[in-house]
C-alpha cells in the first residue's frame, strides 16, 4: 500500500472552488478603474486581459474572458494582488467615511444657521463672508426648488476646506 499524506493531495472540487474565487477576484479586478488597474502591476498579458474583460459587452464573451484571466492569474503569486485589492477598498471606505462628514456639514449648515459658528470653530480657515454666502444661495435654492447648484458649490467648499485639515 501506497501511504499519501491528506495535505499533498488536494481534491478536485477544492481545485475547482480555488479557480472560480481567482475568476471572481479577476472579475472585480476589471470593475475598477484603469488608474486602479495599474497599481496591481500585473505582467502585460494579464494587463491586457483585465483591460479586454473591462470593454467586452456580450455576456457570454465576458464569461470567457473571466475563465482566460482566471488562467492566467494562476499563475502568478496573488499575495500583492490581495493587499493592494485589500489596500483599495481601505481607501474607498474611508473616502465614503469622510464624504459622508461633509455631507452630514452640509446639512447641518442649510438647516441651522447656528451651526456656522460651530462650522468656523472646527475649520477657522474658511473665508466666513464666501461661507454664509453660499449657505444663503443654496438655502434659497431649496426654497424655490432649483437645480443644486449652490448645495454642491457649498458640498466643494466644504470638502477642500476638510481635506485641508487632514
Amino acid at each position: 500500500m501506497v501511504d499519501l499524506e491528506k495535505d499533498s493531495v488536494v481534491s478536485k472540487t477544492e481545485l475547482k472552488k480555488d479557480s472560480k474565487k481567482i475568476q471572481q477576484f479577476g472579475r472585480k479586478i476589471s470593475e475598477l478603474t484603469i488608474n486602479n488597474i495599474e497599481a496591481f502591476k500585473f505582467p502585460l498579458n494579464i494587463y491586457e486581459a483585465v483591460i479586454g474583460l473591462k470593454n467586452l459587452k456580450s455576456n457570454s464573451a465576458k464569461k470567457r474572458q473571466v475563465q482566460y484571466l482566471g488562467k492566467l492569474l494562476r499563475e502568478i503569486d496573488l499575495t500583492d494582488a490581495f493587499l493592494v485589492m485589500k489596500q483599495l477598498k481601505v481607501s474607498s471606505q474611508k473616502e465614503i467615511q469622510r464624504n459622508h462628514i461633509i455631507e452630514g456639514w452640509r446639512d447641518k449648515l442649510l438647516s441651522n444657521n447656528n451651526s456656522i459658528t460651530e462650522f468656523v470653530d472646527e475649520y477657522p480657515k474658511i473665508d466666513r463672508q464666501s461661507l454664509r454666502q453660499t449657505i444663503s444661495n443654496a438655502q434659497k435654492e431649496k426654497k424655490e426648488d432649483k437645480g443644486p447648484k449652490y448645495s454642491r458649490q457649498l458640498f466643494k467648499l466644504i470638502k477642500d476646506i476638510v481635506m485641508a485639515k487632514v
